[in-house]
């Protein structure tokens, strides 16, 4: 018998306050409980976020609560990325714990950040604890632009969290497309320059898969000189020449058409040059580029001299095809407990509005997983999931998360 009550509220009405308590008594009311005892909320760009972090609040009560202002939201019946939507997300559990923790300063040093938010993490963990959620701001600044790098973030986390069952699966919030820094929700706070997250622990598991929509355009190229995320030479030569001589773009045009046509990627499998598996990729947006001196500026610095690496070319098809696999295969995969909350952390990228694919691969969530349990995800600028032995920052990908009861 499930004892987790659970509901998803959604509204995209552009006062924020009534937009937050619009949305939030949606899900108490599909939760059919009266507290909530774990609470994600959402709100988009264009939205006050104080006054529908308040809102919000005044009907949820006391709980545990994170969340941020990004791009567009996914719930069950909608997406949308258009500045307005908002989401919320409650759970009442009796035998689930949710811990939250919080820290700032991401823009004075993401690993220390980390190693921080790490140590406060195991304060909360316990031997039944199953994983951790968290939420951070991408952009440390948008003039000029700079990103909070999610790889040495997570690299603090691990410093200070020895504990290898218990995932660690997040994302980065952004405000629009225009890079803009966005406040993280921590209780009743909208907080610039933060990290929270959530212990989960008690009667419950996490299920988790990776959506990814590139594939190789070339063969492979060494790094040969990179300055943490600036990548500048590529076999010796300028970095963004190398580009040029496979996707035919001139070094005087919008740098945005780099981001969109292609990333790079590096293959983790034991056979380079085996059948291709999306899944052994991890790939690195180009956030900007120097048309002056040939250097590519990705969104991590995880990439060190050395690496082999291919340009990605991103694939609408791939992702739409990614995007339904993994639903079928984590709703299969937890047919045998009592799922009560998907949370699904989306790149921004892969909306069709900006990618210009023919259709919403979060629309593939919502048949597949919405149809069974409440819904929530965001539209982020970076994901974090396991991969490959440890949580990894990702890009342009979708990360998908079940949460559900032990029967």
């Amino acid at each position: 018998m499930k004892s987790v009550r659970s509901g998803v509220g959604y509204s995209d009405t552009t006062d924020s306050a009534a937009a937050g308590r619009q949305a939030a008594e949606k899900a108490m009311m599909y939760a059919s409980t009266d507290k909530s005892d774990f609470t994600m909320a959402f709100c988009g760009g264009n939205h006050d976020p104080f006054a529908f972090l308040k809102a919000v609040g005044e009907i949820v009560g006391e709980t545990t609560l994170i969340g941020g202002m990004t791009v567009g939201v996914i719930t069950n019946e909608k997406i949308g990325y258009g500045g307005y939507e908002t989401g919320v997300a409650v759970v009442s559990a009796d035998d689930i714990r949710f811990d939250a923790v919080a820290v700032g300063n991401l823009s004075d040093g993401e690993e220390a950040a980390g190693v921080e938010f790490g140590r406060l993490l195991s304060e909360k963990s316990r031997l039944d604890s199953k994983g951790a959620l968290f939420f951070y701001d991408s952009i440390k600044q948008s003039d000029p632009f700079a990103v909070n790098l999610a790889s040495q973030l997570v690299k603090g986390v691990e410093k200070s969290l020895p504990i290898p069952h218990m995932p660690l699966l997040g994302g980065g919030v952004m405000k629009d497309y225009q890079w803009h820094e966005a406040p993280i929700f921590a209780g009743d706070q909208a907080l610039m320059q933060h990290a929270a997250g959530v212990v989960v622990s008690g009667n419950c598991a996490f299920h988790h898969a990776i959506s990814h929509g590139c594939e190789p355009a070339s063969d492979y190229h060494t790094i040969t000189n990179i300055e943490g995320p600036i990548v500048r030479e590529l076999d010796g030569r300028p970095a963004l020449n190398v580009i040029e001589d496979i996707i035919g773009a001139g070094a005087g045009d919008d740098w945005r058409q780099y981001s969109l046509l292609v990333t790079l990627g590096a293959n983790y499998s034991d056979d380079p040059y085996g059948d291709f598996k999306e899944d052994e990729y991890v790939n690195r947006l180009i956030a900007g580029v120097n048309p002056e001196d040939g250097s590519l500026i990705l969104f991590e610095s995880d990439f060190g001299p050395g690496e082999k690496v291919q340009i990605m070319r991103r694939s609408n098809e791939k992702m739409l095809e990614s995007a339904r696999s993994i639903s079928e295969s984590l709703l299969d995969e937890v047919k045998d407990s009592d799922p009560f909350l998907g949370i699904y952390i989306d790149c921004a990228g892969r909306t069709s509005g900006f990618c210009g694919a023919g259709a919403e691969e979060g629309a593939f969530v919502q048949e597949t997983i919405g149809a069974e349990m409440p819904l929530l995800g965001f539209y982020s600028g970076v994901e974090v999931a396991p991969f490959m032995g440890g949580s990894r920052a990702l890009d342009w990908t979708g990360v998908l998360i079940v949460l559900s009861e032990d029967r």
